[in-house]
């Protein structure tokens, strides 16, 4: 295996987010053990760059670990430790949220173009395979990459999400117009966004995902999604951009979504959270046996815990994913 996967673009970062350290704090006694040392890095891009975490080896091929929505690479925080002695774990911010640069302005973000991403970063970095850790609206977008790209992925975990939920399509449709006019109209937004003090912040992130992230887990995420603000002493505001609470998540035809699940084919493991509420339509579950039934290496785990289980419950997982990756060789 070649030896130069990341090492020419590994740098310690000097950004100005020390100041939002202190929101960590709390998260002192949840960790599990002491923390490996993490690399920030920076992947250029187009529009600017793509910012990650390494943890472990740079100079072998690591898992690409892929976030949900609006949150960041820090919903890994917890569970990458656990792994990263025998697999390197790269976590990239999707571009608009973390440290990663948005989009241009005057143009909104499409779902399609997160596979996209997964191969940029294939070609740039020269990888033979990709190895997927997903969650939420990454695992859709790994799920789609390894249906289209099925010999260029050599695993795949996904984290509550295979597929988007099978939603009321006339309230899809009802729902564009709002959309577009908020996209419209965040165009000419410009200046601060409100800002709270770090227990605000933990609340409305916390309630933000219908009790989702735990309050304990939610400075893992504050620290690359918050930034201090300029005009009120001692408080912050979320630094991910506006726009992302407004793509348009368009319903795609279900025998296009069973053609893609079928094509599945790489070792998959799929866990679902007992008290998360999505992936527990009909279509979604019929799914899931779809891939099952057209996987030999499909393993489906279900975890009590939310839709962020990784993030709230990582030892809960932990020993599910190591056996899989040694199951399948991937790791000793």
């Amino acid at each position: 295996m070649a030896k130069r996967f990341l090492s020419p673009i590994v740098f310690k970062l000097n950004h100005s987010y020390n100041d939002i350290r202190p929101i960590l704090q709390c998260v002192h006694n949840k960790k599990l053990h002491t923390e490996p040392s993490v690399k920030e890095i920076r992947i250029p891009v187009k529009w600017g760059h793509l910012a990650a975490k390494l943890w472990g080896s740079e100079h072998e091929r690591p898992i690409l670990a892929l976030h949900g929505w609006q949150d960041n690479a820090g919903t890994w925080d917890p569970y990458a430790p656990m792994l990263c002695n025998k697999r390197p774990i790269l976590a990239i911010d999707f571009p608009g949220h973390g440290f990663s640069s948005w989009i241009p302005d005057g143009m909104h973000y499409y779902p399609w173009d997160l596979p996209r991403l997964i191969l940029y970063l294939k070609d740039y970095f020269k990888w033979d395979k990709v190895s997927l850790l997903c969650h939420s609206m990454g695992s859709i977008a790994g799920m789609r990459f390894a249906s289209v790209f099925p010999d260029d992925v050599d695993f795949y975990i996904a984290v509550d999400s295979l597929i988007y939920d099978d939603y009321d399509l006339n309230q899809v449709v009802e729902n564009y117009s709002r959309i577009l006019k908020k996209l419209q109209a965040l165009q000419d937004l410009k200046g601060e966004p409100p800002s709270y003090t770090k227990e605000e912040m933990i609340k409305i992130w916390h309630l933000g995902t219908t009790k989702s992230v735990s309050k304990e887990s939610v400075p893992y995420l504050l620290e690359r999604g918050a930034k201090e603000s300029s005009k009120e002493p001692n408080k912050y505001y979320f630094s991910r951009d506006p726009r992302l609470k407004n793509i348009l998540f368009s319903a795609e035809d279900k025998k296009l979504v069973e053609t893609l699940m079928k094509r599945l084919k790489c070792p998959t493991l799929y866990f679902k959270g007992i008290d998360s509420p999505y992936g527990a339509d009909e279509f979604s579950v019929e799914m899931r046996e779809t891939v099952a039934q057209n996987n030999s290496n499909f393993e489906c785990h279900f975890i009590p815990s939310t839709h962020h289980l990784h993030l709230n419950n990582p030892e809960l997982i932990e020993p599910i994913i190591r056996n899989f990756l040694q199951k399948h060789n991937f790791i000793k």
